[in-house]
């Protein structure tokens, strides 16, 4: 656990020098444009998450760039250890930016009195966020997979495309909202999601967990077999 934890803050100080207050303020902005437009903190959270998406990478890219797998096994961190510690990282990262985003989302949003019935606001940010959270983990997995599988440099184009119709997913439930609040296909599927939230939720997070484990299988047979 010792090394795991290790090899985990370091990867969060390989991101540290791209989370400058600069770019943080245009996160913060971006965030919260969305959120407005939408009256929705589902949006936002995916904003959040694509951040975390873009910036999964970063450690793979440093890793490949100075040749890092190598010092790892003279620093004593084993390869199951390192692809363990990639996909905790991944989690926490997502997890840092949900809240990051959130907060200032809801700041934002209640001193700009968008928010209608507040238990509403709260089921219908919740059927989107699982929705979007979903997606963007599931394109993660596949990011993560192939990097070990390929490197950075030979996977960083293919990994991306996924990521691309779920930005474009999330551009069409702001465009669609337009100042009115969610689709019909979305609001159908947060009232859906309340009639059945504990089977949906359920089933949503067991396939989530499915298609990690499998993720992560493969990204230590692939890294198994990979030369240094």
């Amino acid at each position: 656990m010792g090394k795991l934890g290790a090899f985990v803050r370091l990867d969060f100080m390989t991101v540290k020098p791209y989370f400058t207050i600069k770019n943080l303020l245009i996160y913060v902005a971006l965030a919260v444009y969305m959120a407005i437009m939408s009256r929705n903190i589902g949006t936002a959270i995916g904003i959040g998450l694509m951040i975390a998406t873009l910036n999964i990478g970063y450690p793979f890219a440093l890793g490949e760039k100075s040749n890092m797998d190598a010092l790892y096994a003279t620093l004593g961190a084993d390869r199951k250890t390192i692809v363990k510690g990639r996909y905790v990282f991944s989690l926490l990262l997502n997890v840092c930016a949900i809240v990051f985003v959130t907060v200032f989302s809801l700041i934002a949003l209640t001193f700009t009195s968008f928010f209608g019935s507040s238990e509403w606001v709260l089921v219908e940010s919740l059927g989107a966020t699982m929705a979007i959270a979903s997606l963007f983990m599931i394109v993660q997995s596949i990011q993560i997979m192939m990097f070990f599988k390929l490197g950075y440099a030979k996977a960083k184009f293919f990994s991306i495309l996924p990521f691309f119709f779920i930005s474009a997913f999330v551009a069409y439930l702001v465009m669609s909202t337009r100042g009115s609040g969610m689709p019909e296909g979305v609001n159908a599927f947060i009232q859906s999601f309340v009639s059945n939230g504990l089977a949906i939720a359920t089933a949503t997070i067991a396939l989530l967990a499915i298609v990690i484990f499998i993720s992560y299988k493969l990204s230590l047979v692939f890294y198994l077999k990979r030369e240094f």
